[in-house]
């Protein structure tokens, strides 16, 4: 993927990731916006400058996305720094609550620790066009995105599943969990369970490969 692509791998996104996404169908959350702020872009724009992220387009419909692989560094100094801002926060909104909990079950899984590394190649977000499902073009993406990793010396691929299809996606392709939660143990200060993705998505699993 390069900066060119970011326009149109965001609305792919919006269409065939946010909709689809266990967490993000949590009764009454509000799906992100299609647009981001100056911000949020800059930062995208800055993850897809790592040359890690992938797209997959079909060249019979002028090489119309069909597959995003949104991929870059996870550092471990930077992952600390982000938890702490983020548990520093009074959480009110879903939203705040889903960016608190995927940043904390990758602290919990103690990566960097078990594994001896202090990056690892991350993958933040996969989709696939909806109309182009069951065709294979995830588990292509996972494996070239692998290929990308090792040719660029990550010693690690890490990705946080958050539903059953992608948490055995990964697991076909040899990631092993490092770690799960369930969602029904993820509360907020009144003790309300705060994810609830319907079934058969129950819990979030952070999977790694050593490359």
């Amino acid at each position: 993927m390069k900066s060119s692509h970011i326009d149109e791998a965001r609305l792919f996104l919006a269409e065939h990731f946010n909709k689809h996404e266990p967490l993000l169908q949590t009764p009454g959350i509000q799906l992100p916006k299609a647009s981001p702020d100056p911000k949020r872009r800059e930062y995208h724009e800055s993850v897809i400058r790592q040359g890690c992220s992938l797209i997959v387009v079909d060249q019979s419909n002028d090489d119309r996305i069909v597959g995003v692989a949104y991929a870059g560094v996870l550092n471990a100094s930077e992952l600390e720094q982000n938890w702490l801002e983020l548990s520093e926060k009074r959480r009110t909104q879903p939203m705040e609550h889903i960016e608190y909990f995927l940043c904390n079950i990758k602290r919990n899984a103690r990566l960097f620790q078990q594994y001896g590394v202090t990056d690892a190649l991350y993958l933040k977000m996969i989709a696939v066009d909806s109309s182009m499902r069951r065709q294979g073009l995830g588990r292509r993406l996972v494996t070239a995105l692998i290929d990308v990793g090792r040719t660029k010396g990550f010693p690690l691929l890490v990705a946080t599943c958050t539903g059953l299809y992608s948490t055995r996606l990964m697991a076909s392709l040899g990631m092993e969990c490092v770690h799960s939660e369930d969602y029904v143990a993820f509360k907020d200060e009144d003790g309300n369970v705060v994810l609830k993705p319907p079934a058969p998505h129950t819990k979030a699993s952070v999977m790694a490969l050593k490359l």
